[in-house]
């Protein structure tokens, strides 16, 4: 090493000293103090009161609600045990005709009906897995 180089290599040595950590200071000072997310879906429906009917078939206990008019109906999934695929959608109707929703990780999921869906009869629950093109179960609820 000459020395110009020696003596730049010290130079730099030397403000690096210095503005790395000033670096630091600068970035943990530029963190936010509050971060706002948007949730990833959105938040469930409230749980209708009266259960209409209810169905267990495996690790899920599919049941269906509706409010004290029966004009507002729901499906409410509770799982159990998480799911082999996690790509799993609900839909209703024998040929999968109405996507209700996808389902994830155990615990409760709830889809709102409109009135042409709920109006369904035979009221079939088809859970799918459309990545690899396969029906995963199929939950009639109007059999016991």
């Amino acid at each position: 090493m000459t020395p110009q180089l020696r003596k730049a290599h010290r130079y730099i040595w030397f403000s690096l000293a210095v503005l790395m950590p000033l670096g630091w200071l600068l970035a943990i000072r530029a963190i936010p103090d509050e971060i706002w997310q948007q949730p990833l879906r959105p938040a469930q429906p409230a749980q209708l009161p009266l259960l209409v009917r209810s169905k267990q078939s495996g690790d899920f206990v599919i049941s269906l609600r509706e409010d004290s008019s029966s004009k507002h109906k729901q499906v409410e999934v509770f799982i159990k045990k998480p799911l082999e695929n996690p790509n799993t959608v609900i839909t209703i109707g024998n040929d999968g005709g109405v996507l209700l929703g996808l389902l994830g990780t155990r615990g409760v999921y709830r889809f709102d009906l409109d009135s042409l869906t709920a109006s369904k009869n035979p009221f079939v629950l088809r859970l799918e897995d459309r990545i690899e093109g396969r029906i995963l179960r199929t939950i009639n609820l109007n059999e016991e």
